[in-house]
């Protein structure tokens, strides 16, 4: 049985503040068990924050990082990481971010569901599931047994993310990739008549504004939630390993599709530190809440910042 953790944070309060480190080899990470959770308040929202999976990640999917960088950052050659998935309660209605891997999973301690049942959500409850992407760690949650996870669940996504996925001709572009094509061909099959497409720069829940994260995939989406004057920032996949990615930013991963999304990933993290805004991330550790400052040294880095009660996290 998953180990179940349930914390309560405010983000409106300022808590302690520190600088994360993601440099170890991803045990602590992988100690949470997934399925743990975390609970916030955003304003009037509730946000749960769920670790699907605590796998960290091998410094291979950052093949640019060159062997400097690597011992610099990560000297274990393991990337602290995580799947997440989020549930957003505002207005009424209930909202998940990403579904996790499911039954797409490599690893066997994936916790979607059991963070929502120790939640005490129940997967009808969803309402909407807003995709930052359909990387099949993003969308592998939505189906069980060939049926729909959220029977009364809109699917939500961005045009050009829909488009690509849903085109067979896709996959010519991105042949190692047909596995993903095919699950969310049929992911999509089989929500055919639940999937709603949207803009980007347009408000797709109670509360919450998608904007253009394009790169990783052609139609990659952050999801920027206001609730009562606070902010968070669900940033998807921008960062797929922190201890690199902070301190570098031009550094892409093997997963991002397009090496526009350095420059993505630049944008949104200098937008996170103009704004102050808490960014929430499908792969950074749990929690996976940080803020973000400039690393001061004038290269372009970012560090990361803890300013929920780090004893709360274990």
């Amino acid at each position: 049985m998953n180990r179940l953790l349930f914390h309560f944070v405010t983000l409106g309060i300022a808590g302690f503040l520190t600088l994360c480190s993601f440099a170890g080899t991803g045990s602590a990470a992988a100690a949470e068990a997934a399925g743990t959770l975390k609970f916030v308040t955003v304003g009037n929202a509730g946000v749960w924050a769920i670790a699907d999976s605590t796998s960290p990640m091998n410094m291979l999917i950052f093949p640019d990082a060159g062997p400097e960088t690597a011992s610099r950052y990560a000297p274990s050659g393991k990337v602290p990481s995580a799947v997440m998935a989020f549930v957003v309660h505002q207005q009424g209605e209930w909202i998940l971010i990403d579904t996790g891997l499911g039954g797409a999973s490599l690893y066997t301690d994936t916790g979607m569901m059991a963070g929502l049942k120790a939640a005490g959500i129940k997967p009808e409850r969803i309402t909407k599931v807003l995709l930052t992407h359909m990387h099949r760690d993003h969308i592998g949650g939505l189906i069980q047994g060939g049926t729909r996870t959220f029977p009364n669940a809109r699917i939500r996504l961005s045009r050009p993310e829909f488009e690509f996925w849903r085109n067979s001709e896709s996959v010519k572009q991105f042949p190692h990739a047909i596995a993903n094509f095919e699950l969310a061909q049929r992911v999509l099959a089989i929500y055919a008549d639940a999937v709603d497409v949207f803009d980007f720069d347009t408000v797709v829940a109670p509360g919450i504004r998608a904007l253009d994260a394009s790169g990783h995939t052609p139609g990659h989406t952050a999801f920027l939630l206001e609730s009562n004057g606070q902010k968070l920032f669900f940033v998807g996949d921008i960062i797929n390993g922190a201890a690199i990615q902070f301190p570098r930013p031009d550094i892409n991963s093997v997963y991002d599709m397009n090496p526009a999304a350095a420059a993505t990933r630049m944008r949104l993290l200098e937008q996170a530190v103009r704004e102050n805004l808490p960014i929430a991330g499908a792969h950074l550790p749990f929690p996976a809440i940080f803020w973000v400052k400039s690393d001061g040294a004038g290269m372009g880095g970012f560090q990361c910042l803890d300013r929920l009660n780090a004893k709360s996290f274990r």
